[in-house]
């Protein structure tokens, strides 16, 4: 077994983590793991031994299926409600007439040092699109002739009390963590076939705190979105409106939340109003695709989307949920599957399909930058980010 790569989700609800290794040309999945997240609540780790146990449960159980630590390389992608993201514009001129790497270097040293919030850290900046004197889009201008080079790339940010806890957390477990991916921007990589990647296409990953959108363009991330707001107000909503405990609420959602628009196949003897209960659900999702859909509208996109509606995450698993995102959208509507990788099970499973997505950007990326991952560290976040960003281009 070669080439073993340890890949962690961490959500606000739930860690999920997969270990997967390369026997000849396929990809095997070792071990795989979801537990809810403990010591953390809404973007913020209440309590750092809990949950440094949290993850180092995982660490444990993993060798003990495998008979041994197997964890050389860990990626981390990372679900925060409160991450920033801005869309940033920085050109250059081309003295030579060719484009050079110090050209590119430069762009993306003026990205990464020039573009900051208050209280905030850059994660991740990830070019969108090159634009070669201001007419013709490429991926990789690298010694194209040109006057002028713009590059347009989203910068993502999370809180630095968020990033300092975390810090502590994993320097406190010894984990080395080979790079941090933003929500749902990888699972493009397994859930969509070469052709509709062309296209415009809407991704929505619906979880327990938030839920995270994205619109890609011929491949490009064009549209992003995070709504701090989703499963959790479901259990507020049921506690008031049942008038139970927030407890009871929480087993009720639970127990029949799948019922969604099939409620009429439910049987007479319930002792809930199913019918009611629907309704409670039916109302948050339609908030959440409206809000969505708003988006769309302000970019003149609503309804314009020929690649359609990709849902994805634990919570779109509801029945008959298709027929109202149409409803809203005006769109085709399709559950996130792995169409590439095929790993079983895991591949039909909505809430590992962004995991899988960040395993097959890593390989690209480790087979393209191989320098760039030649070392580890003590904690998960790349401190110097501008030298990590020079090596994307």
């Amino acid at each position: 077994m070669n080439d073993i790569k340890t890949i962690i989700d961490i959500g606000n609800g739930y860690i999920k983590w997969i270990l997967l290794g390369t026997e000849g040309d396929e990809q095997v999945v070792l071990a795989k793991d979801i537990i809810k997240t403990k010591g953390m609540r809404k973007g913020k780790i209440l309590d750092n031994e809990e949950f440094a146990h949290c993850i180092n449960e995982l660490l444990e159980s993993f060798a003990k299926r495998l008979g041994g630590d197997f964890v050389e390389e860990v990626i981390v992608w990372v679900s925060h409600p409160d991450t920033v993201v801005r869309r940033v514009h920085e050109s250059k001129r081309i003295l030579e007439w060719q484009i050079a790497h110090d050209d590119i270097q430069h762009l993306s040293d003026v990205v990464s040092d020039g573009w900051s919030k208050a209280n905030y850290e850059v994660m991740k900046i990830i070019p969108v699109q090159r634009v070669i004197d201001e007419r013709m889009r490429v991926k990789d201008p690298l010694g194209m002739e040109a006057r002028k080079i713009e590059l347009i790339a989203d910068v993502f940010m999370v809180p630095k009390t968020f990033l300092t806890n975390l810090y502590e957390t994993f320097d406190m477990l010894d984990v080395h963590v080979l790079d941090v991916i933003p929500n749902i921007l990888w699972a493009i990589e397994v859930c969509l076939d070469f052709d509709v990647k062309d296209l415009w296409v809407l991704l929505v990953d619906i979880w327990s705190n938030q839920t995270s959108y994205v619109v890609y363009e011929e491949w490009y991330p064009a549209l992003h979105g995070i709504l701090p707001i989703w499963w959790e107000e479901v259990t507020k909503d049921i506690s008031i409106w049942l008038q139970v405990d927030i407890k009871d609420a929480e087993r009720i959602k639970r127990e029949k939340w799948q019922i969604l628009l099939d409620k009429w196949a439910v049987s007479e003897d319930e002792s809930i109003d199913v019918w009611f209960l629907s309704d409670i659900m039916i109302a948050r999702y339609e908030e959440i695709f409206e809000l969505i859909n708003q988006h769309l509208q302000a970019a003149n996109r609503d309804g314009r989307l020929p690649g359609g509606v990709v849902l994805l995450g634990w919570w779109s698993k509801a029945r008959s949920i298709d027929v109202l995102a149409k409803d809203v959208f005006k769109l085709a509507v399709f559950p996130g599957v792995d169409r590439v990788m095929q790993l079983w099970d895991l591949s039909y499973n909505p809430q590992f399909i962004n995991v899988i997505g960040d395993y097959v950007w890593s390989n690209k990326y480790q087979n393209k930058w191989k320098r760039s991952f030649d070392f580890k560290l003590n904690f998960w976040f790349i401190r110097g980010i501008g030298q990590f960003f020079k090596k994307m281009f």
